[in-house]
Order: C-alpha cells, then structure tokens, then sequence
C-alpha cells in the first residue's frame, strides 16, 4: 500500500492511498471512499469529446488496468494507470468530482412525500414572474421535482397558451390526442374524463411504453358548480402500504397487470407492468386507472391475494387523509409528475368547464432545473 498525506481543511483531502487496484481517499471529515482502477479509467477526463461529455472509448475494449501511482496535487488527485503496469498514463482528477462522484446522483432522498396536510401549503405561482425571473422559475422546477407538483397563476386564459408553458422547460409530448386535449363535456366522449362525471384518482396513458412523465392541466373556463381538483401523492401512499402491509405491497411491485386504451380505427394502445415499479428499494413509478385495467389473468392461487392488495391500495388513494383538494379558476395551471401523482376529479352538473392538457417528459424539466441551478451556483461564487 503507498501513501500520500496532506494537511486538509475538513472538507477537503486528508490522505491518498492506494494498491494496485484500489484508490482510497480520506477526506478532511474522516468520510473514506475507495474508486475501482478500472472505474477510474473509465471516467477520465481527457477521454470525454467534451469536459464529462461523451466518451471517446470503450471501457470494454481495455483490459488489465492498474493503479501504477497515485498522489495529491493542489486539489487534484493524479493517477498514473496502466494496463498490468505498462506503459502508464497520467490522469488527473477533481477531488471534489471524484466525492461528488461515489454518491448517489438520484433524487430519491430529495422527495418530500405528503398528504392532506398538504391543503395547507398550496401557493400559486405568478406565470408572468417565472418567466421573467430565472430564480422564479428554478424555484418553480424545484417544487415539481420535490413533491411532485406545481401550481401556477396569472397564465392568459388563451387556448394553446399551455404550449408556452411547456416552453419554459421543454417540449411537448404528442400523443393520439394531439399537442392539446380539451378537457370538457363532449356528446361522444372518447374518454370518461371528457363527461362531468366523478373521476377517481389515476394515473394518464398507463397503456403506454413509455407513460408521459408530465402532465399539464391549464383552466380556461370555470362556470361549474363542482368540478374540483383532487391530488394524492402515490408514493406517500405507496410507502405506507408497505409499512402496513409488505405482502400486499411486494404482490403489487412484482405481478405485472395489462392496461389498454382501444378507439376504433385509430388507436389500441396496449402495455403491461407492475402497479408499482421499484429500482432497488426506491419507489419510481405508479400506474394505477381502474378504467383502463384489464381483466387479471392471474392463476387461481394468486387471484384472490392480489385483490386484496389491489383494493388495499385503491382504498389508500381515496382516502380523505392523502388527498388535496382545490379549484382551478380561469388563468390557473398545473403540473404534475403522472408516474407519481395521481389525480381525480370531483362531479358536476350545472355550468361549464373547460381546461386544456398536454403531456411532456420529465427528463427535460429536470435538466431544466440543473441547468438553472448550475448558473445559479456560479452566480453566486462570482
């Protein structure tokens, strides 16, 4: 084992050590974190088209890579590699990269789960203020990506004004229904959301590979003597089922159920996943309609256990305790991330109604949002 040592402040690197195969650095509040020779071959800098950009290699095609040296310099490491020990090169690496490197990169830990508690913490965003203020609109993103939805106001109750909205961040996901859907009472409604009746809490599109990860709902008319809004966070709901009943909640992440949307002549829409879908022990996705499920073809000896969990689960949706509830008024919008939120509606009868939708990918409000945050972050060091 060979070893550097540096006096660090305790943010910074305390010690380098290092095998043929290992890296280990102590960082100067005692966190010590190990990097493989061949991971760190893997992400040199100089081997990117562009500074952490697009590789100019294949890892795979590189055998034998060992650590032949490795040694603090100012606030870089450098390592000299080589493939069994010959003909090294020499790499040098941010000691702040590589810490900010060996942790986690999900938002998993950056959610805030919630419920009915929620009701009391409803705040409108100013359109006109998002658009002209980047820390507005960063804010704005931040909230989406942390509870899964934002609300906006003041948006000119203008059709297709949603577009502009979208426009903020990304781009507008088109499906069957066109760039835009109107959401109002139709004489052949297509979808039961297209009627003034009572809709249960769901998810949109859960027939489709892959499900719109945004969905936006922009209010242009509301006369309606209902018509509410009702939110429910399904990853709140979901970690509570599995705090309450694991076997029901193992039996809805590993039995896979078929959803599909069928408009003759034009669309069938077919897909088939898991209620709830996990990347490891991380909760990343809620596809629940019970309009648009299909029959469970389950055998016998797990029908009746999957009922039960499946009612377990749509009970807690609709339960008073996990939901909000609010009225949008003509100019309001809202977004919501469709593979966690999941969203009803309250009946009505007398009056119109009319909002208009559209649907957009998630990757691109949260690159938004980085983006955002990276100038912000230079902005203040500057």
């Amino acid at each position: 084992m060979f070893r550097s040592q540096a006096v660090a402040s305790p943010m910074t690197v305390a010690a380098v050590e290092h095998d043929r195969d290992w890296l280990t650095i102590t960082y100067g509040d005692g966190t010590t974190q190990r990097y493989l020779s061949t991971w760190l071959r893997d992400n040199v800098v100089d081997g990117r088209h562009q500074e952490r950009g697009q590789r100019t290699f294949d890892i795979n095609l590189i055998d034998g890579v060992s650590i032949v040296s490795a040694e603090l310099v100012d606030a870089d490491i450098v390592v000299r590699l080589g493939a069994e020990a010959s003909n090294p090169t020499t790499h040098h690496f941010e000691s702040s990269w590589l810490r900010q490197a060996s942790s986690s990169t999900t938002n998993a830990s950056g959610r805030t789960f919630w419920s009915s508690n929620q009701q009391d913490f409803l705040e409108f965003v100013d359109y006109p203020a998002a658009v002209g203020d980047p820390v507005v609109l960063q804010d704005f993103l931040a909230h989406i990506d942390r509870f899964g939805f934002g609300l906006l106001e003041n948006v000119p109750s203008e059709p297709g004004t949603i577009l502009d909205v979208v426009g903020l961040f990304g781009y507008v996901r088109e499906t069957n229904y066109g760039p835009i859907f109107d959401v109002r009472v139709e004489s052949n409604p297509a979808n039961l959301a297209f009627t003034s009746a009572t809709i249960g809490m769901h998810t949109d599109n859960p027939y489709r590979d892959p499900v719109p990860g945004l969905q936006l709902l922009h209010c242009l008319v509301n006369d309606s003597d209902g018509g509410e809004t009702q939110l429910v966070d399904g990853f709140a709901v979901a970690e509570r089922l599995r705090a309450d009943h694991l076997d029901a909640f193992e039996i809805l992440t590993e039995t896979s159920v078929e959803f599909r949307f069928v408009e003759a002549g034009l669309v069938d829409l077919w897909h088939r996943t898991p209620l709830i879908s996990m990347s490891g022990d991380t909760i990343t996705e809620i596809r629940y309609n019970s309009r648009s499920v299909q029959a469970f073809d389950l055998p016998p000896e797990k029908m009746v256990t999957f009922y039960d969990a499946y009612r377990l689960l749509g009970e807690a949706l609709h339960e008073p305790s996990a939901k909000i509830q609010f009225r949008l008024e003509p100019g309001q919008l809202m977004v919501f991330d469709n593979q966690r939120v999941l969203h009803g509606r309250s009946s009505y009868k007398e009056g119109q109604r009319h909002l208009q939708g559209c649907y957009a990918d998630k990757d691109s409000l949260t690159s938004k949002l980085r983006v955002l945050q990276a100038v912000s972050s230079s902005e203040a060091v500057s």
